[in-house]
């Protein structure tokens, strides 16, 4: 069975569009389960490697990990894009696992349409629906933590207002 929000995630996606989902690399075998469970297909593999360690144990950790998933039919990309991107460091300032939206911003272009919609359920500071809002994408996005909503709230409304005013 896979937890509610994979199964609300894939029952409003669209047939044939994608969904890109970090995971912890310790509960990969979870995270596969209920990404198959909601009916999603498992298409890529994306590392972001980092410039920085966020954290060291046995290993230092330089990149975090997402893969791509499929709903239905996925048309392939006329250019694939590579499966190893460098992120650049957003300080993390905004959340603890803050996403630069210059990363996501080719990732949102490639796997979300003109006229799409790019929902985040797990939306921390806001990233991937800032990087959908300058790409002129619709967004929806859900967070629990109020503290991380009202940051995503701002950096929405930011953008926004600096968009109109070019």
């Amino acid at each position: 069975m896979a937890p509610p929000a994979f199964n609300q995630m894939h029952r409003v996606l669209k047939d044939g569009g994608f969904a890109l989902s970090f995971y912890a690399w310790n509960r990969v075998d979870l995270f596969m389960a209920a990404w198959k469970a909601a009916g999603f297909r498992p298409i890529g593999h994306i590392i972001f490697r980092k410039s920085y360690a966020s954290s060291a144990r046995f290993v230092r950790y330089t990149h975090e990990a997402a893969y791509l998933l499929a709903k239905g039919d996925a048309k392939l990309p006329h250019q694939p894009m590579p499966d190893v991107i460098d992120m650049p460091y957003s300080g993390n300032k905004l959340h603890p696992t803050q996403k630069p939206v210059a990363a996501l911003l080719p990732r949102v272009h490639a796997f979300c349409p003109a006229g799409g919609l790019v929902m985040d359920p797990f939306a921390g500071s806001g990233s991937s629906l800032v990087a959908a809002q300058r790409l002129g994408r619709d967004w929806l996005g859900m967070e629990l933590d109020e503290t991380h909503a009202a940051t995503a709230s701002r950096r929405l409304t930011y953008w926004g207002e600096r968009r109109t005013a070019a």
